[in-house]
């Protein structure tokens, strides 16, 4: 129903909350043997609905393509925007089989660019090559921090 709580002591993990606000849940006996029940506030929960099950069958002989079958990919993209200092690229193949390689470079905040080249397969994993263009460069650090003298008052 509606709001409608049903239930027995403390639901704790059991309960499962429908459609239209209503909670179900098991009763859960807390201490030796004393039941713990709390009033719950009920508040109509949005109506949900499931999307139905659908069963796709072979239409006018066509068959589903089989999802497992082999599927080469490749792609590569960039950002460069001057605006926020954004800088980077990447480009990967894969062969469907679970092997890649690809390459991608960043930015750092530090001044310096950021490759990495990478394969990544079953057997070896994920293996990268690391460089770095340019030299880091820091900001100068702020002035220590010296606090107000404490004021004398004449008394």
């Amino acid at each position: 129903g509606h709001g409608v709580a049903l239930g027995h002591g403390v639901g704790l993990g059991h309960g499962a909350v429908l459609g239209h606000g209503a909670v179900l849940g098991h009763g859960v006996g807390l201490g030796h043997g004393v039941a713990v029940a709390h009033p719950v506030a009920i508040a109509h929960a949005p109506l949900v609905h499931h999307a139905p099950v659908v069963a796709h069958h072979a239409v006018g002989g066509y068959a589903q393509p089989d999802l497992a079958e082999v599927s080469p990919y490749s792609y590569t993209y960039a950002v460069a925007d001057d605006y926020s200092n954004s800088n980077f690229n990447a480009a990967e193949t894969g062969d469907g089989n679970g092997n890649a390689e690809g390459s991608y470079s960043v930015a750092l905040p530090d001044g310096r660019t950021q490759h990495v080249n990478y394969k990544a397969d079953g057997y070896a994993g994920y293996v990268a090559d690391v460089t770095y263009d340019g030299a880091a460069v820091y900001p100068d650090a702020p002035a220590p921090y010296h606090a107000a003298p404490v004021p004398a008052y004449a008394g």
